[in-house]
């Protein structure tokens, strides 16, 4: 009997001192137990009376009051002053921490877990009922331990999801971006096109000849092809398929595929009403005007034709169109207009021009090209009409194997486009890289290369990278500790990028392309190689043989498309 109600006695005596303890953790105005914030007990400095912050907020007045325990006056800092007594809030905490773990009902230790009624027990309360009703009970560290496994593998599952979700919002992201780049080229090509038609149909008013006749319809042929391009375009948008690479071209092979022409007869037309315009010429020519004007309201109406075959690609950055002088005054109906008017109000910007642009204010053209987008070198732009911040658009460069593109022009004409493949991981990549955008600062476009290394033998390379700056050309390196030799070494084959410092510093944006395999022999520094142009290296090699200048045009990054791998 002493052994039965000895354990009654010391329980009691446990909850009456942890009773006790509640009461001096708790303050004596709202009874809340002290915690970390609002309820953080503070002092009285005259009587030594301890309440939590929030109750001594509602009682203090303008300048004094009274301690809600003994009414001493308190006349002293004010409430947002006094300082926290941080020995009674940790014990308060640790308290709490205590209880947690002790059975409210007994004050023993919470040992087990009753999976039926969902509730931690002690030895007395699995004693009591739990064993007797037959509940399944587990010892608190089983419980624990299968709960923690459980949460971990819920929480890698969300952090999945969540990975997921990201990478579907950001595929989302590029392919608005890429459907408004295209947009945006859609226009300049539309806007051409008109323009084009507009003086075709301007001259065929006073053809009066066979030959005038045959070249005025060989010009519309051509228009026509054109609008192909524009359908072509759109339609890219919505089909499915692998995404392909197009050849670089030289120069002539470009042209021949701009000449390629289409029967008028293969496309269905459509008229459209025409916008009346004031007119200032005699009344016959008026007529004739109109005439023109509905003729080109049908060439824009052009519906898309998904039948003819898209050009492998569009003619290089930088080379000169075809275009026809502005035309008159006088506005081109619905379609278009004179690109340098000012736009009326609620009217839309025409041609539609995107860009990049950085937080200092430099901006990149942004075009639709080769079935993806291409960033352009940041330059000082100013009359694009949609932009994108560079970090978002820099978020969207594959990091592994960022592609950029080079432009080789000579005397004034384009010999062709370039694209390398770099090694994301490595900083001499990531460095090219920033010389072909020009994030930091110096960019190669308008760089000369400047030599031809072993011309003829094993191991030929075109050799460039001194960078253009306000000062002059450079070929300092704009990041420090770039990759030399070890694990970069690799053999000289063609198509390879190589680094051409020689370790040196002051060299750093240097390097060579190599034209002619060297078996055996290796680079020392790798970081890309050609994937398609090298056709337009060996055109450079050729060119600098002849004493020319071979001048990088223009450079950027490629920024893939996932609209055909949907």
């Amino acid at each position: 009997m002493i052994l039965m109600t000895k354990q009654p006695i010391q329980a009691a005596a446990t909850n009456r001192e942890k009773g006790k303890m509640a009461d001096d953790l708790t303050c004596a105005v709202c009874s809340e137990a002290y915690a970390a914030g609002n309820r953080e007990p503070v002092m009285l400095p005259v009587c030594g009376h301890t309440f939590c912050r929030l109750c001594l907020f509602h009682v203090e007045g303008s300048s004094s009051f009274n301690c809600p325990t003994c009414r001493a006056a308190h006349a002293g800092p004010s409430v947002v002053r006094l300082p926290t007594v941080y020995a009674l809030l940790n014990l308060a905490e640790s308290y709490r921490k205590s209880n947690r773990s002790k059975c409210s009902e007994h004050g023993s230790t919470l040992e087990f877990w009753c999976r039926e009624c969902r509730e931690p027990l002690c030895g007395h309360c699995l004693l009591g009922s739990h064993v007797r009703e037959g509940h399944q009970v587990v010892k608190a560290k089983t419980f624990v331990d299968e709960k923690s496994k459980e949460i971990s593998t819920r929480g890698a599952q969300l952090e999945k999801s969540i990975k997921d979700k990201k990478v579907t919002l950001v595929n989302n992201i590029k392919n608005l971006i890429t459907r408004i780049t295209i947009c945006a080229e859609e226009s300049e090509l539309l806007n051409t096109s008109v323009e084009k038609a507009y003086g075709i149909l301007k001259d065929n008013v006073k053809a009066s000849s066979i030959e005038s006749v045959l070249v005025s319809s060989s010009m519309m042929d051509s228009v026509v092809m054109e609008l192909h391009k524009l359908s072509l375009i759109s339609s890219f948008r919505e089909e499915n398929g692998g995404r392909t690479r197009c050849k670089s071209r030289t120069e002539t092979e470009v042209i021949q595929g701009l000449d390629r022409q289409e029967s008028i007869s293969e496309v269905e037309w459509q008229v459209l009403p025409v916008e009346e315009t004031e007119q200032t010429a005699p009344p016959k020519e008026q007529e004739q005007e109109a005439a023109a004007a509905r003729g080109i309201s049908r060439v824009a109406s052009l519906e898309n034709s998904r039948e003819a075959n898209l050009p492998e690609e569009h003619a290089p950055a930088g080379q000169a169109s075809n275009r026809n002088e502005n035309p008159s005054n006088s506005s081109i109906g619905a379609v278009g207009g004179d690109q340098h008017d000012t736009p009326k109000r609620n009217e839309t910007p025409w041609p539609l021009k995107c860009c990049v642009i950085t937080s200092e204010g430099r901006n990149g053209r942004l075009k639709w090209e080769n079935n993806s987008i291409h960033m352009y070198a940041l330059a000082e732009l100013t009359d694009a009409h949609l932009m994108f911040h560079m970090s978002l658009l820099q978020s969207l460069i594959p990091s592994d194997k960022p592609e950029v593109f080079m432009d080789l022009r000579v005397d004034g004409r384009i010999l062709g486009r370039i694209y390398i493949r770099l090694q994301g991981h490595l900083r001499r990549a990531q460095h090219f890289l920033a010389l072909c955008l020009g994030t930091l600062g110096p960019s190669y476009r308008g760089s000369k290369f400047h030599g031809v290394a072993k011309r003829g033998a094993p191991g030929e390379t075109l050799a460039g990278g001194r960078y253009v700056t306000p000062e002059g050309t450079s070929g300092k390196g704009l990041m420090k500790d770039l990759e030399w030799g070890g694990k970069c070494m690799q053999e000289k084959a063609v198509g390879r990028v190589v680094g051409a410092s020689g370790g040196k510093s002051e060299l750093d944006a240097f390097f060579h392309i190599c034209t002619r395999d060297h078996e055996g022999n290796k680079f020392a520094c790798s970081f890309g190689q050609v994937v398609s142009g090298m056709e337009v290296v060996h055109s450079a090699v050729r060119q600098m043989n002849c004493a020319k200048s071979v001048i990088i045009a223009d450079t950027g990054v490629t920024i893939p498309s996932l609209l055909r791998q949907q």
